[in-house]
C-alpha cells in the first residue's frame, strides 16, 4: 500500500492535507479517486477540478498554496517529481539477464552482466555491450560499437554501419569513402526506435553519458553528442557535427555537417542550423537564428 506520506517522504517535501492511500496515477484532465496527478503551471480551472475529486494527491507549483482542499505536495518542478514518483512506485523493473535464442551474437563479442538482448538482435564480433544494457528486439550493433553501462536501445535501431560519404571522380561518378572508425556510447544512454548512428570514417562517433535520443533520429559519422544532451524525433545530425553538453534539439531539426551547438544550446522545432550556436542560446528558424539566451 502506498500512502501520500510515503510519496512526500520519498520526495523530501511536505504533505498538505490527509494521508490518503494512492492506488494509481492519472491525467490532470481525468483525475480518479486515490490517484496521483500533477500540474506544472497554475490555472483556476485546475483548482476547481482538483477540489471536486475525493481522495486525490496532486503535485503542484507554489501558486496553488492555500487554494487546494485535496491532499497535495508543493514542488518547484511538479513534472520532474511526478516522473520520480512513477519511476519509484509504479514502474516495473526492466528485464535483465536474458538473451533471446534468436539473437545473433557473433563469436568475439563481449557481453557484460545482467544484459537483456531481445529477439532478432545482431551483435558483431567487435562489439562490446557492458553491464545492465537493454537491447529491444531487432537492434543491430555492426562493426565496432561499444555500449557503456545501463544503456537502453529500442527496436530497429542500427548502430555502427557506414555513413553516406562520397566523392566524385574525374568522370563525375560518386566514390564511397570507406569507413574504418567506430561508435562509442557512454553510460545510461537511451536510443529510440529506428534511429541510426553511423560509424566514423576515421576515429569515433561519440555519444557521451546520459544522452537521450528519440525515435527516427539520424546521427552522422564522426558526430559528437555531449553528455546529458537530448535529441528528439526526426532530428538529423550531419557528419562531424558537435553537440556540447546539455544541448537540446527539438523535433525535425537539421544540423549541418561540422556545425557546433554550444553548451545548453536549444534548437527550436523544425530549425535548420547552418552556423555554430553559442552557449546558452535559443535558436529557431530556417536558417536558425538566435531568439534569446537560455537562462
Amino acid at each position: 500500500m502506498i500512502t501520500a506520506k510515503d510519496i512526500a517522504n520519498f520526495l523530501q517535501l511536505a504533505l498538505k492535507g490527509e494521508n490518503i492511500t494512492v492506488k494509481c496515477y492519472a491525467q490532470l484532465s481525468s483525475p480518479q479517486p486515490h490517484s496521483i496527478v500533477f500540474a506544472k503551471k497554475y490555472n483556476d480551472s485546475f483548482v476547481c477540478q482538483l477540489n471536486d475529486v475525493d481522495n486525490i494527491l496532486a503535485i503542484v507549483t507554489p501558486e496553488y498554496t492555500d487554494r487546494l482542499t485535496c491532499s497535495h505536495i508543493i514542488s518547484q518542478n511538479p513534472r520532474l517529481d511526478y516522473i520520480r514518483v512513477l519511476s519509484h512506485f509504479f514502474t516495473q523493473e526492466k528485464p535483465k539477464g536474458f538473451i533471446h535464442p534468436t539473437a545473433n551474437i557473433e563469436q568475439g563479442a563481449l557481453i557484460g552482466k545482467e544484459v537483456f538482448i531481445g529477439a532478432g538482435c545482431y551483435i558483431s564480433s567487435q562489439s562490446i555491450v557492458n553491464d545492465g544494457c537493454i537491447l529491444h528486439p531487432n537492434v543491430v550493433l555492426d562493426n565496432r560499437v561499444v555500449l557503456g553501462k545501463n544503456c537502453e536501445i529500442k527496436s530497429g535501431a542500427v548502430l555502427g554501419q557506414e555513413g553516406f560519404g562520397f566523392e566524385r571522380d574525374e568522370n563525375g561518378e560518386p566514390v564511397h569513402f570507406p569507413h574504418f572508425g567506430d561508435v562509442i556510447v557512454g553510460n545510461n544512454v537511451f536510443i529510440g526506435s529506428n534511429t541510426t548512428v553511423e560509424r566514423a570514417t576515421l576515429g569515433s562517433t561519440i555519444i557521451e553519458d546520459n544522452v537521450k535520443i528519440d525515435d527516427l533520429v539520424q546521427i552522422g559519422h564522426n558526430s559528437h553528442i555531449g553528455r546529458e544532451s537530448m535529441v528528439t524525433v526526426g532530428a538529423i545530425v550531419c557528419g562531424g557535427a558537435v553537440l556540447n553538453p546539455q544541448s537540446y534539439l527539438a523535433p525535425n531539426v537539421s544540423v549541418k555537417e561540422k556545425v557546433t551547438i554550444g553548451r545548453r544550446g536549444f534548437v527550436g522545432l523544425g530549425s535548420v542550423v547552418l552556423k555554430d550556436v553559442a552557449d546558452d542560446s535559443i535558436v529557431a528558424g530556417v536558417p536558425a537564428k538566435e531568439i534569446r539566451k537560455n537562462k
